[in-house]
This record gives C-alpha cells, structure tokens and sequence, in this order.
C-alpha cells in the first residue's frame, strides 16, 4: 500500500507580502512539522522619494477617458431624444447648419418669442454641451481656495 503525505497550506496576505508554509500532517490530521515556508515582500506601489502613489497617472488617463465617454454618450442619447421628438432635424448636415447660431441669443429670445423647433433644439443641446459638474480637484477645494490668493475680477461694464 502507497502511503501519502498529507499537509496543508498556510497563507499570510499581507499589504505589501506574502507568508507561506507547508505543514505537514500526522495520521490524525494535526500538525507534525514544516515541511517549507518562505515569503515575498512587494513594494507599496509608491514613489519611496515623494510618497505619491505610482498609480496616479493611470488613474487619471482612465478618468479622462470616461469622462469623454460619458460626454459622447450622453450627447449622442440627447441628439436621439430630441429628433425622435422632432426638436432637433434628423440630418447631420442639416444639424451642422444650426451650430452657426448663437446658442446665447436663442436663449434670451426664447424668453419673449415663440422660436422654431430647430431653434430651441440647439439651445437645449448647448445647455447639454456647458452642463456643469461637481469637481474632485483639490484645487477646487474651498480649503486650497482660501489659501490661494483670491482672483480679480473683472471691472464692471457700464
């Protein structure tokens, strides 16, 4: 009759290593003796002069890219809302025409005259285009502001 070795594996994750070892096993499922172990250190993923994190630069790309992702998508969602409701023309070349018009001035006309169609769609894809979003800059932090010299502002026009 073959006899087996029985053993088991233990791990030890750690945040920047890895324990192991091999135990080995009597008749009786308890532990016997090592039969080997060792482990690996990782680096922390940071830069050891600085501290910053060496992912940052990934990070950022990759929020870059979603960001216009989510802009192409949302634009074209608002392009097909506003054609099948006939807002906007349902030609490109015909939509090109209108980015001519001043978006601004279709607005405030809006407020006292009934516009076209086509009109109030362009104003309303602006509004999409300039739509504002809530920053996670640390420059736009009210603490990093008030630390900052304050910016001047325009003179006011009369």
């Amino acid at each position: 009759m073959k006899r087996t070795l029985r053993w088991r594996l233990g791990v030890d994750l750690g945040a920047n290593s890895l324990g192991w070892a091999a135990i080995l096993l009597n008749e009786a499922g308890e532990p016997a003796g090592f039969l080997a172990a060792g482990s690996r250190i990782f680096s922390d993923g940071r830069d050891p002069k600085s501290g910053a994190s060496l992912a940052v630069d990934r990070r950022d790309a990759r929020s870059m890219s979603r960001r216009r992702d989510r802009f192409k998508q949302r634009r074209e969602a608002l392009i097909k809302y506003l054609v099948r409701d006939g807002i906007f023309p349902a030609d490109k070349a015909e939509r090109k025409a209108l980015a001519v018009l001043d978006p601004i001035e279709l607005r405030a006309r809006a407020l006292d005259e009934a516009l076209p169609l086509a009109h109030l769609g362009r104003a309303l894809f602006h509004l999409n285009q300039r739509r504002g979003f809530k920053s996670n800059r640390k420059a736009d932090r009210k603490e990093f502001r008030k630390r900052k010299a304050p910016f001047r502002q325009r003179p006011k026009q009369k």
